[in-house]
């Protein structure tokens, strides 16, 4: 005894909904439209310059940076006063002049006649002394006497010689303290030496600032070139992709697909098999 059996056939239909393929349908007409209307993408390109410029204010000031840099460059200007202390070992006129008189007395020798000053003042004490002597000679009936004459001679001598042998010792003083002030002076000049090549470069760093400025300025114009080269070689390939994104996804919208089975024999499902029955006993039937 055999049972029936019948043949299903199941059938899927995507299409997009109704009411909303007008919608679709606009839509893949508008980007055909587009496309055919740019197709290169060359129109969607904005060939024009982003980079700002300058402005007045910037260029009135790198303008007057660079007058004073080319002004005090060069050996000009303050350049040039750099360069004397530079040349000088690191001292300015007025501090040579000082250097000099310094050295020449850390350099001196001891000249009781090399100073008009202490001339004077030794002389003044000696007429003074002598003025005393003679009035206490003359006083005591004494003037001209012998005694008068060797009281007038050591007085004279003591008086000259200590007013000479404390100058002697002021003299190793300012000596001493000529060559102290002098080294002094060595190790500031060594100091301007920096100082004064650090103000020689200002003129050529204010410069090194303006030609950075104009540097950047030119590279920002030439990645603005690169931009719009860029953009003009990939809009033709980014006008493809729109329209295929569109192509592709309106085609997945709407598809049709049709399944055919087997169906179940009678008397198998009568005894509980089902379709699973269908594969292992069918044979039999």
């Amino acid at each position: 005894m055999s049972g029936g059996s019948k043949t299903q056939t199941t059938t899927t239909n995507n299409a997009p909904w109704s009411a909303a393929q007008p919608a679709l349908q606009l839509g893949l007409s508008g980007a055909q439209n587009a496309y055919n209307a740019d197709p290169t993408g060359a129109k969607s390109v904005y060939t024009g310059s982003t980079v700002v410029p300058w402005s007045a204010n910037t260029q009135a000031g790198m303008g007057s940076i660079r007058q004073a840099a080319n002004a005090n460059a060069g050996g000009a200007g303050l350049s040039g006063q750099y360069q004397d202390v530079i040349n000088n070992g690191g001292f300015t006129a007025p501090q040579m002049d000082a250097v000099n008189n310094t050295r020449a007395i850390a350099n001196s020798t001891f000249d009781i006649n090399a100073n008009p000053a202490f001339q004077e003042v030794l002389r003044q004490a000696q007429d003074s002394a002598r003025d005393t002597v003679n009035l206490s000679a003359g006083g005591a009936g004494r003037y001209g006497s012998g005694t008068h004459q060797g009281v007038l001679g050591d007085t004279i001598g003591d008086l000259t010689s200590r007013m000479v042998g404390n100058e002697y010792t002021n003299w190793q003083n300012r000596r001493d303290a000529a060559n102290t002030s002098l080294f002094n002076m060595g190790q500031g000049g060594l100091e301007n030496l920096g100082a004064a090549y650090s103000g020689l470069k200002l003129p050529g760093t204010d410069l090194m600032q303006l030609g950075a400025m104009d540097e950047d300025l030119a590279t920002r114009q030439m990645n603005d070139k690169l931009r719009i080269f860029n953009e003009q070689n990939n809009a033709p390939w980014a006008q493809l992709g729109k329209l295929n994104a569109i192509a592709s996804g309106a085609g997945q919208l709407g598809s049709t697909s049709t399944q055919t089975q087997p169906g179940q024999n009678p008397f198998l499902t009568a005894l509980g098999y089902g379709t699973t029955g269908l594969g292992l006993l069918g044979g039999l039937f």
